[in-house]
């Protein structure tokens, strides 16, 4: 993974300023050492033409399954990165209109439901937030424009 790291650094590197329309990078910024990742927004900034886009795909850490136990399954995973922490560093490194988009997948589980009869209404409040961590969507992306 290491090479691939270094390979996709020395190619945007060596890219013409404002050259191309759009960078992706689908689930390479978990592999990422900060400093790797940091360098790899500075030069998709400096490659992608004004209103040409950057598009990161990731494991999503706000369900609780891929952040505990899917995530590791991976040994070359570093860490997971929470939505709101990459979407800033896009920000940070010169990108704007920086959308977070969840990814919904067909192989999605069901929510938890409980019935009113089963105390429903008492738990609905909990119901809902064990719902919204547990099946959160495993992946997401950042969309960001060059202004």
């Amino acid at each position: 993974m290491q090479n691939a790291i270094v390979d996709a650094l020395a190619h945007l590197g060596g890219l013409e300023p404002s050259s191309v329309r759009a960078v992706t990078a689908l689930h390479l910024v978990e592999h990422l050492p900060l400093d790797a990742l940091l360098e790899l927004l500075a030069l998709a900034a400096r490659v992608v033409r004004p209103g040409g886009l950057l598009i990161l795909e990731t494991p999503n850490p706000e369900n609780l399954v891929v952040a505990a136990s899917r995530f590791y399954l991976d040994p070359t995973h570093r860490r997971p990165l929470p939505p709101d922490l990459l979407a800033f560093l896009v920000g940070a490194r010169g990108f704007d209109i920086v959308e977070v988009r969840r990814l919904e997948r067909p192989e999605q589980p069901r929510p938890i439901t409980v019935k009113p009869e089963e105390g429903g209404e008492a738990l609905s409040g909990v119901v809902d937030a064990v719902n919204a961590h547990l099946f959160a969507p495993s992946d997401y992306a950042v969309v960001a424009r060059r202004p």
